[in-house]
C-alpha cells in the first residue's frame, strides 16, 4: 500500500515548502515533493525551477496593498525562521526603486507599516552612485529592505518541515489520480496517497490540474556581473532604464555565487516579449536565454552605473509565471485540490506568507483574512 497522508504539496519551492512548513508545524501528516535543482540544466528534462539563485530582492514597498501587506508579514518572520532552522538568509542593504508610480507605491508602503521615503535623483547618486536619468520619481526604503537568498530561504523552510516531522521527498511527481478516499500520487517520488493536495508547482505541473488555469509563462533571462566597484549597493528597481527595448529592470547587489565570482545579478523583461508554451519551458531552461535581453541588460547596468569596470558576465534563463489578477493564485481548483501558483515576479519576498495562506485553507475551506479572497481567487483560462 502507498504511504498516506493528510496533505500533500507538490511542488518544493519558496511558496511550497513555506505552505509545508506551516502545516507540519500545526501538526497536520504532511509530505512535499520536489526534486533538488539538477546538476547540470542543459541536460536536465525537469521539472525546472527559477528559485536556484543566490538574490531575490526583499521590500515593503509595493505595486499593490495586497503585495505590501504580504511582503511586511513574512519580513516579520524571516528572523524566526533563521534561528529556528540555522540558516541565514536575509541581507538588509536597502532598496531604491524610480518609477512613474511613486506615490502609489509609497502609500502601499505606509499602509503595511513600511519606512519608504521619497529621495531624488541627487541623494541616490551622491549616496549610492547609481545614475537615474529616466525623469521618474525615486524612493529609498532602508532596513529590513534589501534581498534575501532564495536557496538558503526554501533549505530554511524545508529544514523546519523535517525539525516538524513533515517529510520531504526530494524526487518529482508526474500523475494526481483521483480515488474515493483521496489522491494517489505517482512519479520519481514513487507512489503515496494524501487526502488533499496542494499543488505550488510554478509554471510547471499543468498536467497535474483537470483544468487549466490561465497562466502566462514569461521567459526572461538574467546576467550577473561580477564587477571592481567601491561602496555596497542597494537593490534596485527602475522603469524605462538607459536601453529603451526595456520596460524594466531589477538588481541585486553583489554576492557569492557558487562558481566563486561575486557579482551583481540584473534582469528585467523586453517590451515585446511573449509568453512561452508549458511544452517548450523544459528547452528554454537549458538555454542561454535570449541574447537581445542580454545585451539591454548589460547596457542598462553600464547606463546606470558609469565607469564600473566589469570583470566577467554570466547569464541563464528563468521564467516569471503571471497570473490574470496580477497577485498569486490560492484556492481551490476541484475537491480535494488547491493551488498555491503565479508569482508574477514579486513572490519570492513573500513566500512565507503566501505559503501560510496556503496552508490555511486546509483548516478551514472558507478563506479567513483581512486580505480579499478575490485577490488570489484562481482563474481558469
Amino acid at each position: 500500500m502507498p504511504a498516506s497522508y493528510e496533505v500533500a504539496v507538490i511542488g518544493r519551492g519558496l511558496i511550497g515548502s513555506a505552505a509545508a512548513r506551516h502545516l507540519a508545524e500545526a501538526g497536520r501528516k504532511v509530505v512535499v515533493i520536489g526534486p533538488d535543482e539538477p546538476p547540470d540544466r542543459r541536460t536536465s528534462q525537469g521539472p525546472f525551477c527559477s528559485h536556484p539563485d543566490e538574490g531575490r530582492i526583499t521590500r515593503i514597498a509595493g505595486r499593490t496593498r495586497v503585495w505590501s501587506e504580504l511582503a511586511a508579514r513574512s519580513i516579520a518572520r524571516y528572523a524566526d525562521i533563521a534561528n529556528r532552522s540555522g540558516i541565514e538568509f536575509h541581507s538588509t542593504c536597502g532598496l531604491v526603486s524610480s518609477s512613474p508610480r511613486i506615490s502609489e507605491w509609497l502609500e502601499n508602503s505606509e499602509l503595511a507599516g513600511g519606512k519608504a521615503h521619497a529621495v531624488d535623483t541627487d541623494w541616490v547618486a551622491a549616496e549610492t552612485g547609481i545614475s537615474l536619468t529616466n525623469g521618474h520619481p525615486v524612493l529609498y526604503e532602508g532596513a529590513p529592505a534589501g534581498y534575501i537568498n532564495p536557496r538558503r530561504l526554501v533549505n530554511a523552510q524545508t529544514n523546519l518541515v523535517e525539525q516538524a516531522h513533515g517529510l520531504v521527498i526530494r524526487e518529482s511527481a508526474s500523475t494526481l489520480t483521483q480515488h474515493l478516499d483521496g489522491y494517489q500520487i505517482d512519479g520519481n517520488c514513487g507512489s503515496l496517497t494524501a487526502e488533499r493536495v496542494l499543488v505550488t508547482t510554478g509554471a510547471f505541473g499543468s498536467e497535474l490540474l483537470n483544468r487549466p488555469l490561465d497562466l502566462r509563462r514569461m521567459p526572461r533571462t538574467t546576467v550577473t556581473a561580477e564587477m571592481s566597484i567601491d561602496g555596497d549597493l542597494p537593490s534596485l528597481i527602475c522603469v524605462d532604464p538607459p536601453d529603451n527595448r526595456l520596460e524594466e529592470i531589477y538588481w541585486v547587489p553583489p554576492v557569492r555565487y557558487p562558481d566563486g565570482r561575486i557579482a551583481l545579478k540584473i534582469g528585467g523583461n523586453l517590451r515585446d516579449s511573449e509568453p512561452v508554451t508549458q511544452e517548450a519551458l523544459t528547452q528554454w531552461f537549458q538555454s542561454d536565454g535570449d541574447p537581445i535581453e542580454v545585451e539591454a541588460l548589460k547596457n542598462s547596468l553600464l547606463g546606470l552605473l558609469p565607469g564600473v569596470e566589469i570583470i566577467s558576465w554570466a547569464q541563464k534563463p528563468c521564467v516569471v509565471t503571471n497570473t490574470s489578477t496580477d497577485h498569486p493564485y490560492i484556492g481551490w481548483v476541484e475537491s480535494g485540490v488547491a493551488v498555491a501558483l503565479g508569482g508574477c515576479g514579486a513572490a519570492a519576498k513573500s513566500s512565507d506568507e503566501l505559503g501560510r495562506l496556503a496552508a490555511e485553507l486546509f483548516k478551514s475551506e472558507n478563506w479567513n483574512d483581512s486580505l480579499p479572497s478575490s485577490a488570489f481567487e484562481p482563474i481558469f483560462s
